[in-house]
């Protein structure tokens, strides 16, 4: 465990009423020369608190400290000592002067990763109290039209598709891309490429609930969940597969999970599934 400094980069927009907002952290452990930070790259963020910002020259002077900053980083040992304070970095950068961007008090705490340390910070300090942290990067229509579509067309086969309603005991579940060859095929796009753990859990959550009503259908059913995940992310990954594939029951309804990496072996052979179908009709 290794100890680290941080300050919290702040839009001051008033200083009268001293009105602020975070928008970036910065991070520096003095015995590994680790010196980074991460800042906003969207001003909505800051227009959600002040309405009259100029959000681009914003963005743009935040954008110059975290090349003056990339550049401190690289040259640690020649002008500072592993005795020096980030406040001493920061104010070499940043100036205490009439800025709407100010540096926060000096901070401490205790860690052994310190890129993990920024990563936190930024997530629980600046983007938990954005509206963007719930967006997805990549939603459900983003997945179909830039990832899987393109396969889809490649192989002429999109025409085939056509939407599906399945009826259950309490709702009607409609699909937009479905073939039949006695079982109906149901494609569904699924974004989990979520800024946050707990939001891809509850789509998680949500789908098995969807799942479980459609169990209780008398269709015979074949769903196929075109998907995009969090990258590297072993853990949340097998989550998703464990929750999502265990209403597999190999019966009235089947489920695959198909990623990005898969897609065109994936749909190549859904194109020779429908050929083989039409060719025995």
């Amino acid at each position: 465990m290794k100890k680290f400094q941080y300050q919290l980069i702040r839009y001051m927009h008033d200083r009268v009423t001293a009105e602020f907002v975070n928008v970036g952290i910065v991070v520096y452990q003095p015995d590994t020369n680790f010196l980074k930070g991460k800042f906003v790259s969207k001003f909505s963020r800051i227009s959600q608190f002040f309405i009259d910002i100029n959000g681009q020259y914003l963005l743009s002077t935040l954008k110059h400290f975290e090349k003056e900053l990339e550049i401190a980083s690289n040259r640690l040992s020649e002008l500072f000592t592993n005795h020096s304070s980030l406040s001493e970095i920061t104010n070499l950068i940043l100036p205490k002067d009439d800025s709407a961007l100010v540096c926060s008090e000096l901070l401490f705490g205790i860690d052994i990763d310190p890129q993990s340390v920024v990563d936190d910070l930024f997530d629980r300090l600046i983007n938990k109290y954005s509206h963007e942290a719930e967006k997805e990067h990549h939603d459900d229509k983003y997945v179909w039209r830039k990832v899987y579509k393109q396969y889809f067309d490649k192989y002429e086969i999109t025409n085939k598709l056509k939407p599906h309603t399945v009826k259950t005991v309490h709702d009607h579940i409609e699909f937009d891309k479905a073939w039949k060859n006695g079982v109906w095929n149901c494609y569904q796009t699924l974004s989990f490429d979520l800024k946050r753990n707990d939001s891809i859990k509850n789509k998680v959550y949500r789908w098995s609930g969807i799942l479980s009503e459609l169990e209780n259908s008398d269709q015979e059913l074949h769903l196929y969940f075109l998907t995009v995940n969090p990258t590297n992310n072993k853990t949340i990954n097998k989550f998703i597969e464990d929750t999502i594939l265990k209403h597999n029951n190999g019966q009235s309804l089947k489920v695959t999970m198909v990623n990005e990496k898969q897609a065109d072996k994936f749909v190549a052979g859904v194109k020779k599934e429908i050929e083989e179908h039409l060719t025995n009709l």
